[in-house]
């Protein structure tokens, strides 16, 4: 159901259930997770796509409950997100079709998110009879709360203008030109120094965590520690 290659430093992670609109099982977070933790030092690419018509639904809503509890249930969520945090490298998300509540996750846990022309996004939780907690550690992280909160309180769809537009995805792509726009990001960022690309993430992620005083000293200091370090 997680498909996964790697050549040359890029992984390609596929999910691979188009016949549920790709909804996520707890064998396919496992999986995911996995994937993700194991390739921390060997990918410095991790491109993830579909196979089908949708991205994905998200969690699968009729699989049976976690047989321990529901903590045991949300700690496969939670590894697949940790793993995610963790991972040093630039992960390049192209979603097309429906992209809901995790599956959305994905894309807003993802460095880069490519949506096609046609995708559609919806925080569908709360219409599902829950808060998306998950979704609302890093929601924040993208849009006012204002406007966040009126996504997961009415879980309405928006399109792929609407996503652009609140920065929740990077770049529409005509839906036949996925591929060819993932292969050519792949194409670019294989031509830069993976230890570049991995200290502007780095640094992007640190710099928003300190006051905006505070913010030229530390760039100072990080700029001369990379020069020192690396030329």
């Amino acid at each position: 159901m997680i498909g996964f290659e790697q050549s040359e430093g890029v992984g390609f992670l596929m999910i691979r259930r188009p016949e549920a609109a790709n909804a996520f099982t707890s064998d396919m977070l496992r999986q995911t997770a996995e994937i993700v933790e194991i390739i921390r030092e060997s990918c410095d690419l991790l491109i993830i796509s579909s196979e089908g018509a949708d991205f994905s639904l998200g969690r699968d809503r009729e699989e049976p409950k976690h047989p321990e509890s529901p903590r045991a249930a949300f700690s496969e969520i939670a590894r697949v997100n940790a793993a995610f945090a963790a991972y040093p490298g630039i992960v390049i998300t192209a979603v097309k079709g429906r992209a809901f509540g995790f599956g959305l996750g994905i894309a807003m846990r993802s460095d880069i998110a490519l949506a096609t022309d046609d995708a559609l996004f919806m925080l569908d939780e709360v219409s599902l009879g829950f808060p998306p907690m998950f979704l609302m550690e890093v929601v924040l992280d993208h849009l006012p709360p204002k406007r966040a909160l009126d996504l997961i309180l009415t879980s309405r769809s928006f399109d792929a203008e609407d996503a652009l537009e609140m920065g929740l995805v990077s770049r529409i792509v005509a839906a036949g030109d996925m591929d060819q726009t993932v292969d050519d990001y792949v194409s670019t960022l294989r031509g830069r120094d993976p230890n570049v690309l991995r200290e502007c993430k780095q640094y992007l992620a640190a710099i928003r965590k300190l006051p905006l005083d505070a913010r030229p000293a530390f760039a100072l200091d990080e700029q001369t520690r990379f020069a020192l370090e690396n030329h």
